[in-house]
């Protein structure tokens, strides 16, 4: 080998860990609130992601003193999908550490400890029994159907005085268009709750018999209504805990895993696509409970209360399921020890506190 080919040779080797030092790491993320953020309507090379995942992998990669390059995802399966299939270097959002995806990715030491937690709606959770018979009250009595009731009490009220005028013998309404129809009036709705009328006979007993026939029916009507709704809501009564969930109506996303640990012991879930049609369809009274990862949650639910000037939302105080959050490497990458080290040394206390409890105390601060 002539002393050029060395000297080139050895110039390679000289310059190859330099330039693989240079070369930008694709990491792989997917949006989850509070941990990835960006705006998905521009373009990849002008998104700007912000979160507890993406500063957290910021100061891995600059203390491993490598660059990253962004790679997007829109679901959690193609976020692993692509770690297993080696498309990305690393997989960073709120990725839980689970045995399933264990068996197609490896991941790296715990980067958060959470449990899952219960999101309720406060306006369906209602346990006052009058609050729920006026909530229910108010849904079947709309304007609509009061302005019908009015109408039909003001028609029959006429008829009724009619009738009355026309019966010389057994006439009980005063004198007077005034005195006669408020009398009519009085008897009207008395006689939708009870049979308190004047003695009357022939046509004006017809009368009498149909409204009061009217009234045991919207009163049979009202009193099952409330009835059933007051048998509901001691059935259910207020989730305070994940043993209240057996038996309601509990939304999960369909592709995360708390669906599974809801199937797992036994709740009947309602999946759905992403959380915010949970949120959606819990403030709609379709479901009693979403079920999801508890900082996230949290952060939602201070986001809807908010907006909204109220609490519309609310998150049960009790975390269950203890899980970890971790980043993903492919099988036998040589990044995931480095990165574990980094790890946890963002976990050690740097002048009166660590760079990990920094991060919690600015995202997942609860309100």
């Amino acid at each position: 080998m002539s002393k050029i080919t060395q000297a080139l040779l050895l110039f390679v080797l000289f310059i190859t860990p330099f330039a693989h030092a240079e070369e930008p790491l694709r990491v792989g993320i997917k949006p989850s609130e509070p941990w990835v953020m960006y705006d998905a309507t521009k373009p990849a090379a002008e998104r700007q992601p912000s979160g507890f995942s993406v500063e957290l992998w910021q100061e891995i990669a600059k203390r491993l003193g490598r660059t990253t390059e962004w790679v997007y995802f829109d679901t959690t399966n193609d976020l692993v999908s692509a770690v297993e299939k080696q498309q990305v270097d690393a997989g960073i959002s709120a990725l839980t550490v689970t045995a399933e995806r264990e068996k197609r990715v490896n991941f790296s030491n715990s980067m958060y400890e959470l449990g899952l937690q219960i999101m309720v709606s406060p306006e369906h959770q209602q346990s006052n029994p009058f609050l729920v018979m006026l909530t229910e009250l108010g849904k079947l009595f709309t304007w609509q159907s009061g302005l019908l009731l009015l109408l039909m009490l003001i028609t029959t009220a006429h008829i009724r005085l009619w009738i009355d005028r026309h019966d010389k013998h057994h006439a009980t309404m005063p004198a007077g268009y005034v005195a006669g129809i408020r009398e009519s009036f009085w008897w009207g709705l008395t006689m939708l709750l009870t049979w308190e009328t004047p003695h009357s006979r022939g046509l004006a007993r017809v009368v009498d018999l149909s409204w009061h026939l009217l009234g045991l029916i919207l009163m049979s009507v009202v009193t099952a209504v409330v009835t059933t709704a007051l048998t509901a809501q001691a059935v259910s009564g207020t989730i305070r805990t994940e043993k209240d969930l057996p038996g309601k109506t509990v939304a999960a996303v369909a592709t995360d895993a708390p669906r599974q640990w809801l199937e797992q012991n036994g709740i009947n879930v309602t999946p759905v696509q992403t959380l915010d049609e949970g949120m959606a369809r819990l403030r709609k009274g379709e479901v009693d409970a979403l079920v999801h990862d508890g900082p996230r949650l949290l952060y939602l639910a201070n986001q809807a209360n908010q907006k909204a000037g109220k609490s519309v939302l609310a998150v049960v105080p009790v975390s269950f399921n203890p899980q970890s959050y971790g980043i993903a490497f492919p099988d036998n990458s040589p990044l995931r020890e480095p990165a574990n080290q980094v790890l946890m040394q963002l976990r050690e206390v740097e002048s009166g506190n660590s760079f990990h409890q920094t991060l919690r105390e600015k995202w997942l601060r609860q309100e």
